[in-house]
C-alpha cells in the first residue's frame, strides 16, 4: 500500500521541487533527486516491514484491493479499526514513514501521506494515473491512448490542463 503510494506521489512530489543549488554548498533534501531517495527508502523499509508482518500485510493488502468509490470507505474504515487494534503496527508505521512527513514539511510539497493514499487508491481503481503504468492486475485505463477516440463532437482535455470532475 504505502509503496504503491509513494509511487504514485513520487510524479506530483518532483514537480513541486524547488530548483536550484542549497545556499550551504550541501546536497538541497529538497532536490528531486533527493525526495526520490527519501521515497524510495520509504518505500524499501515499508516493504520490507510488511513482509515480515504478515497480518499488518494482509490488512493492508486487503483495504488497497477494495474498489474506489463509497465503498472503499469500509475498507479505510476496517483499516484504521485495524490499526486502533494494533497500536503498534500503526505507531511503526508512521515511525518508517517519518523521513518522508519531515520532508514534506521541510520542503512544502503538497501531497501528504493520507492525500497520496488516497491517490493511490483512485490509481488502482481506474486502471493507472496518466504517464504511469496501470497497477497489477488492473485493467488497462480507457480513453484515446487506449485505442478508442473521443464521442464525435467532444475534445479530449488539453494536455496539461485541469481534470474536470473531480
Amino acid at each position: 500500500m504505502f509503496v504503491a503510494l509513494i509511487a504514485v506521489g513520487l510524479p506530483a512530489t518532483a514537480l513541486v521541487v524547488p530548483a536550484g543549488p542549497s545556499a550551504t554548498g550541501a546536497t538541497d533534501p529538497c532536490a528531486a533527486s533527493e525526495v526520490a531517495r527519501t521515497i524510495g527508502s520509504v518505500a524499501k523499509q515499508t516493504g520490507d516491514y510488511l513482509d515480515s508482518h504478515p497480518e499488518t500485510n494482509q490488512a493492508v493488502t486487503a483495504a488497497l484491493q477494495q474498489p474506489a468509490g463509497s465503498e472503499s470507505l469500509g475498507s479505510l474504515a476496517s483499516l484504521k479499526g485495524y490499526f486502533e487494534r494494533n497500536p503498534k503496527a500503526a505507531g511503526d508505521l508512521q515511525s518508517l514513514a517519518h523521513p518522508l512527513t519531515n520532508l514534506s514539511m521541510q520542503c512544502k510539497l503538497p501531497v501528504t501521506f493520507p492525500q497520496a493514499l488516497n491517490l493511490a487508491q483512485a490509481a488502482q481503481g481506474a486502471g493507472g494515473l496518466p504517464g504511469l503504468p496501470p497497477a497489477a492486475g488492473a485493467p488497462p485505463a480507457a480513453g484515446p491512448s487506449a485505442g478508442t477516440q473521443p464521442p464525435a463532437g467532444t475534445q479530449p482535455p488539453a494536455a496539461g490542463g485541469p481534470v474536470r470532475g473531480r
